[in-house]
């Protein structure tokens, strides 16, 4: 195996481990990963339009759409018309949606207390720019560099690992 082939397989078992232990956290509250992502985004930043929270969120092909219709049949989203254009639809969490929202992030936090705790003498920096690099010229970058803007912006106070 060549350094890229491990460099590829290590991304994917991280991944997958990271995916596997917060499903894992978040399963007595009866929602995924890509649930609570959106719910946290839309509680932290919304209402917000369907093409706003795609730019935000990591989602089944770049396009949150069904998972919104998932999150709204539930009931922890809502659609409506925007207050200032009838013709923009905002979607934002209901009360439900917005309990589920901070419940993940405390059940989240139990993830990233465990990951802060393997990764406490690493330098992340070099590893940020190497992953930065992979991803360049993607529709992924932007969605990192969105919320990387948002959270530099003060917007993101919660330190929460998506």
């Amino acid at each position: 195996m060549d350094a890229i082939e491990e460099f590829g397989l290590l991304l994917k078992a991280v991944t997958r481990e990271t995916d596997r232990r917060i499903n894992d956290l978040l399963r007595p509250l009866g929602i995924t990963t890509s649930q609570a992502e959106a719910l946290q985004l839309l509680d932290r930043y919304g209402p917000l339009s369907l093409g706003e929270l795609g730019t935000l969120v990591i989602a089944e092909g770049g396009h949150p759409s069904r998972l919104v219709d998932r999150l709204v049949a539930a009931g922890f989203a809502e659609r409506r018309h925007a207050s200032d254009d009838r013709r923009r639809i905002e979607i934002s969490c209901t009360p439900r949606g917005s309990e589920l929202a901070q419940a993940a992030r405390e059940r989240k936090a139990l993830f990233r207390t465990w990951l802060e705790e393997r990764l406490r003498e690493t330098d992340l920096a070099p590893t940020i720019a190497l992953l930065d690099a992979c991803l360049a010229e993607t529709p992924l970058a932007e969605t990192v560099r969105q919320r990387r803007t948002r959270s530099l912006a003060g917007e993101d106070v919660t330190g929460d690992p998506a």
